[in-house]
């Protein structure tokens, strides 16, 4: 069975697998079917995530299998059943493959394992348009970018929407609609910034709006370009999560592997990223994203072609580790 076949088994189950839901239950198991026939032996820990694992396995690989609303079929999915068929080539080879619980909302089940290994590869789809642009098919992730996320509040004053003068109006979301703009003119100086979470109170047609209350994303791929990111936008960010280098011999093992490929920041965050924060060398490698990167949609691709490739250069990097 192919990498794609299995993933349309998979997406079969549920476009939508929610984090510890009956359908990323039935993916896990679908996984833990294949893992026993790639002669892994298969174990959960209390965290729900799943493990298929062959001797003493210091190196592990894999992804999660839970998915967002409006999935397609590559998200996650890829990088678990990619590590089980390099795994079945490397039958003499101490490894574990990881599927791990609820990416998508937390990452939830990276953050509550039990044991760490001595070195983590993932393979992911890229999820942007960056290697189509190049006209590459695999990318190596050389960092994960730092996320700031910055509440804003705007105050105006309610007043009747069709008695009021425009020059005698207070409207908190003419202030920050202005605002979003500068957003966008910040983040074009260095990083990504989004404004995706708006609401505007009272929230009535007929009543022009006394308070606006915002949620920016900003992203960037060092500490130091992140918080010149929150500085240009000017309000102080509720959380900031730190930016993440891969590093190590993972790293090496898929410079090796591909010595031509190019480097890329990941924009995302992955599982890769909680284990390279707890101190895990960790490594990731990207597949090219079709339709103009497009991803969390059902229009979501990368070519079989391409998947072949990755599955390949993971199980050389996979070798390299585990020799």
């Amino acid at each position: 069975m192919t990498a794609v076949e299995r993933l349309d088994e998979i997406y079969a189950i549920a476009q939508h697998r929610a984090g510890y839901s009956p359908e990323e239950d039935a993916a896990h198991e679908l996984a833990a079917g294949w893992m026993r026939e790639a002669g892994l032996e298969v174990s959960r820990d209390e965290a729900g995530n799943l493990f298929g694992t062959r001797g003493d396995a210091r190196v592990w690989a894999g992804s999660h299998l839970d998915s967002v609303p409006t999935a397609g079929r590559f998200d996650g999915a890829l990088g678990v059943v990619a590590a089980i068929e390099a795994a079945a080539r490397l039958r003499d080879r101490p490894l574990a493959v990881a599927a791990f619980r609820a990416e998508e909302t937390g990452p939830m089940g990276s953050q509550r394992i039990q044991e760490r290994p001595e070195a983590y590869l993932e393979l992911h789809i890229e999820q942007g348009p960056v290697l189509e642009r190049m006209g590459e098919p695999l990318g190596i992730v050389k960092a994960i970018a730092g996320q700031a996320k910055i509440p804003v509040s705007f105050a105006g004053r309610a007043d009747h929407a069709g008695t009021t003068p425009m020059d005698a109006r207070d409207d908190a979301l003419v202030k920050a609609a202005r605002f979003i703009l500068l957003v966008e003119e910040a983040a074009r100086a260095g990083g990504v910034a989004t404004v995706g979470a708006l609401e505007v109170h009272p929230g009535a047609t007929n009543v022009v709006p006394d308070r606006v209350e915002l949620l920016v994303d900003a992203r960037a791929p060092t500490r130091p370009e992140l918080d010149a990111l929150v500085a240009r936008i000017g309000h102080e960010p509720r959380t900031i999560h730190e930016p993440v280098m891969m590093s190590g011999p993972p790293l090496d093992a898929l410079r090796a592997a591909l010595p031509q490929a190019p480097s890329l920041v990941s924009g995302a965050g992955h599982d890769a990223m909680i284990l390279a924060a707890m101190g895990v060398p960790s490594a990731m490698l990207f597949v090219r994203s079709l339709n103009g990167g497009i991803s969390h949609h059902p229009d979501e691709l990368s070519s079989e072609d391409d998947i072949a490739l990755a599955v390949d250069a993971l199980t050389d990097a996979l070798a390299r580790l585990t020799r």
